[in-house]
């Protein structure tokens, strides 16, 4: 895969927010292949970036556009991460072995090959690392999305929820009642629809809506479009805008 010059990579502002008092000025990143990074991390305005030997990491991984990196943070400043190439699958990671002249050849390692999915479901504290640009984008394309059917377009919320436009709420929804979101593989989710304890005019998507997230690889920052296409039972076809399918 042809190497590219990637920009600086920021580390989301929310992971920030959460850890950044624990945070050093260096961070060490540890590879499936055993190699360990030291990079330092870098505060410029109200962003916090990767810097120094960045573009020695992407060119060692040939990283380029469309590749995914999932960190997960380890405490300390210590992150691990793995690498998927621009088809969601984990990459080959090059190791070096000494040849019989005492020459090092590059060789790439084959582990098991886990997919972002897979990944998603079992690697903790996970820093996806994405840019608002990323999110703004997704959101752009599910607005442009327009369905036959009557729906509504949400951002998946911190609380593992999504909030429903009042207007279809009221027309097509009850509270308690079961719902099923349909995925586009054809697979069904029941959830429910509650009342926002705070709010009590606005109807949010909760109960059940974690395990449809956590199936679907959905993060907080991605935006779905819900359309109905049954009324009784109350079937919503969930088409996917996911900020890593727009990232730079």
């Amino acid at each position: 895969m042809a190497c590219h010059h990637l920009p600086l990579q920021r580390i989301p502002d929310e992971f920030i927010t959460r850890f950044g008092n624990e945070l050093k000025n260096v961070a060490i990143i540890t590879v499936p292949d055993g190699r360990v990074w030291e990079m330092e991390m870098k505060k410029c305005g109200e962003h916090v970036f990767f810097c120094n030997k960045w573009q020695e990491f992407v060119e060692y991984y040939s990283i380029g556009y469309g590749c995914y990196l999932s960190f997960k943070y380890e405490g300390n400043s210590k992150f691990s991460v793995i690498i998927f190439d621009a088809t969601s699958v984990e990459i080959c990671y090059p190791f070096k072995t000494l040849s019989t002249n005492g020459e090092q050849n590059p060789k790439y390692s084959s582990p098991r090959k886990r997919s972002k999915v897979e990944t998603s479901e079992s690697h903790g504290k996970k820093v996806k690392i994405m840019s608002k640009d990323a999110s703004k984008r997704a959101e752009d394309a599910a607005n442009e999305f327009k369905p036959k059917n009557p729906y509504f377009c949400s951002k998946i919320a911190k609380g593992k929820c999504v909030y429903v436009i009042s207007d279809f709420a009221l027309k097509y929804l009850k509270l308690n009642v079961p719902i099923k979101l349909q995925n586009s593989h054809g697979e069904h989710w029941e959830v429910f629809c509650l009342v926002h304890k705070s709010r009590s005019s606005t109807m949010r998507i909760s109960k059940g809506f974690s395990k449809f997230q956590r199936n679907n690889n959905l993060s907080h920052g991605d935006y779905c479009v819900f359309e109905l296409i049954k009324k009784k039972p109350v079937v919503l076809k969930v088409t996917m805008f996911r900020a890593v399918d727009y990232h730079d």
